[in-house]
């Protein structure tokens, strides 16, 4: 039986994905290197770190580390953040009506503890969540479950108890590597990555997240 939700932060509590593009461009663009969307979309999920020293190991540059890079990247979008930030649809009803049925409810995400303290402020949803879980003290990030296995372990859960909302099929494999259920909202643009298909479902938005859904998983 499902005791608690766990929710992946961008893409999946605020639409922060368009932002992270512009602030990763903007990082990158600092020493040269020109990125595109889809190259941005192949590192969804990772921290920032792995992404920065993904892209150096694949088109070395000079002038600044990875981590420096990394930095930026976290500065940028938090800025992003701060002033253009929004919730995903259906949000504050999802964690509202999850509360209200006696869910525990964490969020485990990729990103840097000061960056997902920006958006549960900015949100003002910090209130919902029994635990909030960064990957960047863990030493794998997604798609390695770790962060996924702390946030359990947190919650006082075996992970078979948790169910996962993710947007990134990194984030999918995480889940399902933690042994955990795993509900798919991915990016319309990502949508027919095969790799969601190992989701007990994909949804098109948090609204479509029901009772009935959540009490038909198979144990």
């Amino acid at each position: 039986m499902i005791e608690a939700v766990i929710f992946d932060m961008d893409g999946v509590l605020i639409d922060s994905e368009p932002l992270w593009k512009v602030a990763q461009k903007r990082a990158f663009g600092q020493v040269g290197l020109n990125m595109t969307t889809e190259m941005c979309n192949i590192t969804m999920g990772f921290r920032t770190s792995e992404v920065s020293q993904y892209w150096f190991e694949k088109t070395p540059w000079a002038g600044k580390t990875p981590q420096e890079i990394s930095d930026d990247m976290i500065s940028f979008a938090m800025d992003e953040i701060k002033a253009r930030g929004e919730a995903m649809k259906g949000v504050k009803e999802t964690l509202n009506w999850l509360k209200n049925n006696n869910y525990k409810l964490a969020l485990a995400s990729s990103s840097v503890m000061r960056l997902i303290d920006v958006v549960v402020d900015k949100l003002e949803i910090r209130s919902y969540f029994d635990v909030i879980q960064s990957a960047e003290k863990e030493e794998y990030g997604k798609p390695h479950p770790a962060v996924f296995i702390t946030t359990a372990k947190n919650l006082g859960l075996n992970p078979y108890q948790c169910l996962v909302i993710e947007d990134s099929a990194n984030g999918v494999i995480a889940a399902k590597a933690a042994k955990m259920k795993v509900v798919a909202i991915p990016d319309p643009l990502l949508a027919n990555d095969k790799r969601f298909a190992i989701a007990e479902a994909s949804l098109q938005n948090m609204t479509q997240l029901t009772r009935e859904l959540i009490e038909s998983l198979p144990l």
